[in-house]
Parts: C-alpha cells; sequence; structure tokens
C-alpha cells in the first residue's frame, strides 16, 4: 500500500484526491508534434535520386512508364526512393494480386540495386498501379511533395516522442533532486540494462547506492485509455513484489488525463505498490522518499 507516512498524507482517500487533482492534462511540448530534423536529414540522404525522380513531373502521363524503365536502368538507386513517395519504409514490398479472385503474390525489391529487365517491368507496372505515375500531374517538385509525406509518416511516432518527453522531465528531475541531496557514493543510471523489468525491459532509471541498486523508476504518461494502461497497472503491482524480495523499492511515476477515467485500476496500484506517484508528486516528494530508502 501507499506509504503514506513517507509521502505525508493522512490516509490513502487525501492522497488519491490528490494524485487526482494534480494530473497534467498534457505532456505534449512544441518538440512532440514534428521531428524537423529528422525529417531533413532523411530528406538530404536521397537528394540525388529524388532529382533524377524529379524529371517525371516534367513528362505527360503517357510516356512515364517508358521513362521510368531508362531511370531504373540507368539509376538503379533510385529505387530506394519509391515506398518513401507512397508513405512506406519498407524495403521488400508483397501484392497480393487478385485476378479473377485466383490469389497470386509478387514480391517486389526497392533495396536501390536491379538484376533483371522483368524486375524494372514490375516496379513501373507498381507505380502504375498504386496510381503513383498519375500522382505525378499534381506533384510539382518531388522533395517538396516528399517533406509533406515525411510530416505525415512522422506523426506516427509521436507516441514514442510522448513516452520520451515525459522520461526526461522525470530524469530532469530525479537528477536535480539528487545533486541537492549531496549523498556520497549515490548515482542516478537511465535505461539500465542489469535490471529487469516488465516483459525482460530495461528499467526506465535505477537509484544505486554503494553499487547497490535502492529503488527501480518506471515511468509511463497516458493521454488516453484502454488495455494498455490497465495492463502496465496489473505489471508493475508483479514487478514491486519481485524487487521487494531483492530490498529494491519501486517508484512508479505515471500521469496523464486517462487515469480520470481509469481510478479503479490506479487504485488497485495504490494498494499494492508503495510509492506511486504523478509528476507533481515527484518533485514534491522523491527527496524524501530517497532518504527513508537510504535509512531503512
Amino acid at each position: 500500500m501507499v506509504n503514506l507516512e513517507v509521502l505525508g498524507f493522512d490516509s490513502l482517500e487525501f492522497y488519491e484526491e490528490y494524485f487526482f487533482k494534480t494530473l497534467l492534462p498534457t505532456n505534449r511540448t512544441y518538440e512532440y508534434y514534428v521531428d524537423w530534423e529528422k525529417i531533413r536529414k532523411r530528406l538530404e540522404q536521397y537528394k540525388y535520386e529524388l532529382s533524377i525522380l524529379n524529371y517525371l513531373t516534367q513528362v505527360p502521363y503517357h510516356d512515364r512508364k517508358a521513362e521510368l524503365k531508362v531511370i531504373l536502368k540507368k539509376y538503379p538507386e533510385t529505387t530506394k526512393v519509391i515506398p518513401y513517395l507512397i508513405a512506406l519504409r519498407e524495403e521488400d514490398i508483397e501484392v497480393l494480386e487478385l485476378i479473377n479472385y485466383e490469389i497470386n503474390y509478387k514480391k517486389l525489391s526497392f533495396r536501390g540495386d536491379i538484376d533483371s529487365d522483368e524486375l524494372i517491368e514490375d516496379i513501373v507496372d507498381f507505380c502504375d498501379k498504386v496510381g503513383l505515375l498519375k500522382a505525378f500531374d499534381q506533384i510539382k517538385d518531388l522533395f517538396t511533395y516528399l517533406f509533406g509525406v515525411e510530416v505525415g509518416i512522422d506523426s506516427n511516432a509521436r507516441k514514442n516522442r510522448s513516452g520520451k518527453i515525459f522520461e526526461d522531465m522525470v530524469h530532469h528531475v530525479l537528477a536535480t533532486k539528487l545533486k541537492k541531496l549531496s549523498i556520497d557514493k549515490i548515482r542516478l543510471e537511465r535505461e539500465d540494462s542489469s535490471i529487469r523489468t516488465v516483459r525482460s525491459k530495461r528499467a526506465d532509471f535505477v537509484i544505486y547506492h554503494k553499487n547497490k541498486p535502492v529503488a527501480v523508476i518506471e515511468v509511463n504518461f497516458y493521454t488516453v485509455g484502454g488495455s494498455k494502461p490497465i495492463e502496465t497497472a496489473n505489471a508493475y503491482i508483479d514487478l514491486n513484489q519481485r524487487l521487494k524480495k531483492q530490498n529494491i523499492s519501486l517508484i512508479w511515476v505515471t500521469d496523464g488525463k486517462a487515469w480520470l477515467k481509469m481510478k479503479s485500476t490506479i487504485h488497485r496500484a495504490f494498494n499494492e505498490i508503495d510509492f506511486p506517484l504523478n509528476y507533481t508528486l515527484l518533485r514534491e516528494k522523491i527527496s524524501r522518499i530517497i532518504l527513508y530508502l537510504l535509512e531503512n
């Protein structure tokens, strides 16, 4: 159960009330939305291939298949760019062909090398049937077009950026508080592979004192509810018991408005884990927790 004495609360009811009242509505900083630097680097990587393929935007549609064949034969490295033009990250693409509903699979390689005229024919046919060659009617510059495509693809990485942003916030608090405590032979490790948590994942953070692990800190942020937060809470309840047997404490830092709709789930964690915190509680209480752990 939540260690109310260390955290300075008179009852679990007051603790839960404060926890829910101080949840962060979002952790989406300006950096969350688009990783512009990553996009620029990717486009820079393929600037020559894009310049070559850009010729197709100047060619009438009925001539593009023939011109693309010439390009692929002379510059096979341009094949690496084609999947990106249709928002794919794959080097090998398998297509289901339905002819009179008979099943047939065609495998295409876009790795920058071409070993047969048949592959050239298949790639050109692929580009035509997925509508890419026709799309060149509206595309005036492939670099500009792909910049927009990459922004769209990059939105898929927002979930990872959200977790990274919150981890960075927690890391800043931990590092700052430990420095102020000025405790001899204490250190903070990030993504510590020496301690595995749920699904054999590396611990997000581990606090060591005299080279012995004192606390494992796991970090999560949930904007929307669902099965994932519930699964995580249950997993950390089990992890808490496992770590206790090794004389290590679990500090679970979790935040986000999703918990407002899943109060029963986090309540279960409050009854099983000594130190379930949100970001505000981390900032306010982590020094007290560390001092307590070192004394006991």
